[in-house]
């Protein structure tokens, strides 16, 4: 037989093997996968086995010819003994069978953090509010923190967001607190503000819930592009603080306009001005109420306060894992000092740190005089602090939905 009409035999036969198996694969596959792109995965799987089919049958018909069948399969095997390794993690069971997690000695004092109070020599940790979503606190000028947290409750079917506000004194002592289903006041500086409906509160400043409305400037866009102008250079030279937020009028014909709050005389006002201006103003007052962050306009986010106070001295690794995405993380303690003038308060978290981020800080830890804080350059940090002089009390996080209070015994 010449060896054209030898390949051509063999080529069919291939493909007639290779339609088999993909046949088979077509028939059980609906049960095999199920989703949104099943289909799709399937079809690009059945297109590749059978390609593979047909370059295997002609790889297994060369070694058959050579007698060196035992050579393909063994190299199979031990191909997929590789790939067995490698999806079994055992480099991750060698490093924790040989991790010494035996924890110092000096470390065995550290108290949990994860109890409602903590009590040290002269200090206490209290925890004053335990959330899921992240809180905002504010200092008022008469040093009264208010706490902002979001709450859920069930109606019927569905669950009803609140926003629900404590308010402590300048002792840190709990006075009050208000709760109220509507989501779309903002705390900005000490008064609630409905930027959509023209109204505000003064609830945390002086308790009282009563809706005031705004003055309103130019809601019918009768005012030119120069009496425009002039208005947001008036408001810039003497209002006391102020923000702009775009609006959108929907009726018909819709409107993107430029809404400016501001408050002159202690009185809250709205001025309305048309974009085609293209006159944009900074805000004037504090727009994020977070004691522990500030936004960084290089990073586009929240970036925490660098914090000497808060001294990572060790993590006691327990057990390495590695995700389906290929990241590995350490199980463990974190334990930690919290400066608070001449108190050192210690105590430690069981949490799970990325192995490279653990990796690349704890050479710090424990080794610098003032301890070393994660967060200088604005990178992740576990905890969180903060104290004012104009308070007996600091504040403390470990989750920006919980928040502790320290204070004198």
């Amino acid at each position: 037989m010449s060896e054209k009409k030898q390949f051509s035999r063999h080529l069919l036969k291939s493909v007639l093997i290779a339609f088999c198996l993909t046949a088979v694969y077509l028939m059980i596959a609906p049960a095999l996968i199920k989703g949104m792109y099943a289909e799709l995965f399937h079809f690009f799987v059945a297109i590749g086995l059978f390609c593979i089919s047909i370059v295997f049958y002609f790889v297994y018909t060369f070694f058959k010819s050579i007698h060196k069948l035992r050579w393909l399969f063994g190299g199979l095997a031990l191909f997929a003994a590789v790939i067995a390794v490698a999806n079994a993690n055992l480099d991750i069971m060698l490093l924790n069978g040989i991790n010494n997690s035996k924890l110092p000695e000096k470390y065995l004092a550290y108290q949990d953090l994860n109890q409602p109070l903590l009590a040290f020599k002269n200090k206490e940790m209290l925890l004053l509010i335990d959330g899921n979503t992240d809180l905002q606190h504010y200092l008022t000028k008469k040093n009264q923190l208010i706490v902002v947290q979001d709450t859920y409750e069930p109606r019927a079917a569905e669950s009803v967001k609140y926003k629900e506000y404590s308010k402590f004194d300048s002792l840190g002592n709990f006075i009050t607190k208000y709760k109220t289903a509507i989501t779309d006041e903002i705390l900005f500086e000490g008064y609630l503000i409905n930027r959509d409906k023209n109204y505000y509160r003064t609830w945390p400043l002086d308790g009282d819930t009563t809706k005031i409305k705004f003055e309103v400037y130019n809601i019918d866009f009768s005012f030119s592009e120069n009496k425009q102008a002039d208005f947001l250079a008036k408001i810039e030279q003497s209002a006391t603080m102020f923000f702009s937020k775009e609006c959108w009028i929907t009726d018909s014909p819709s409107k993107l306009f430029l809404k400016t709050i501001f408050m002159e005389n202690d009185k809250w006002m709205a001025f309305y001005s048309d974009r085609t201006i293209q006159r944009t103003i900074q805000s004037r007052g504090k727009v994020y109420n977070d004691l522990f962050r500030y936004y960084s306009r290089e990073d586009y986010k929240l970036v925490p306060y660098y914090n000497k106070n808060i001294q990572y001295q060790y993590f006691q690794k327990i057990s390495l894992n590695r995700s389906n995405s290929g990241s590995e993380n350490w199980d463990g303690i974190l334990f930690a000092n919290i400066i608070v003038n001449k108190d050192t308060l210690k105590i430690k978290e069981t949490m799970t740190l990325g192995r490279e981020w653990e990796a690349r800080h704890s050479k710090y830890w424990g080794k610098n005089q003032e301890g070393y804080a994660a967060n200088r350059e604005g990178t992740f940090s576990p905890y969180f602090f903060y104290s004012n002089p104009k308070i007996p009390y600091q504040l403390f996080s470990n989750h920006l939905g919980r928040l502790y209070i320290i204070k004198s015994k």
